[in-house]
């Protein structure tokens, strides 16, 4: 099962969500099954996502989608985001 997790720093959550918000529709059109979003506890200006996709293909092809240099700055991410491209092979009982 594909999933993205983005790590990424922001200059206000608020402001970040919003673009975030916009963009739903292309991920639903794409392949996105949801989106899990967490804050750091410590570092509240640190938010990881992540994002289940039907396929690696797909989930490519969102984080490469439009101007990605220009949504950054308009969301207000700081510095740049780390990525990584996770495939799920199991689950643990709690």
């Amino acid at each position: 099962m594909p999933f993205v997790l983005v790590r990424i720093r922001v200059a206000d959550y608020t402001r970040w969500k919003r673009v975030m918000e916009e963009h739903v529709t292309k991920r639903t059109e794409l392949g996105s099954r949801g989106t899990r979003i967490f804050r750091n506890a410590e570092t509240p200006d640190e938010v990881v996502c992540l994002t289940e996709w039907r396929t690696f293909e797909k989930a490519r092809e969102f984080t490469s989608w439009g101007d990605p240099e220009e949504i950054r700055t308009r969301s207000g991410v700081l510095g740049s985001a780390d990525v990584l491209y996770l495939d799920a092979i199991e689950s643990l009982p709690a």
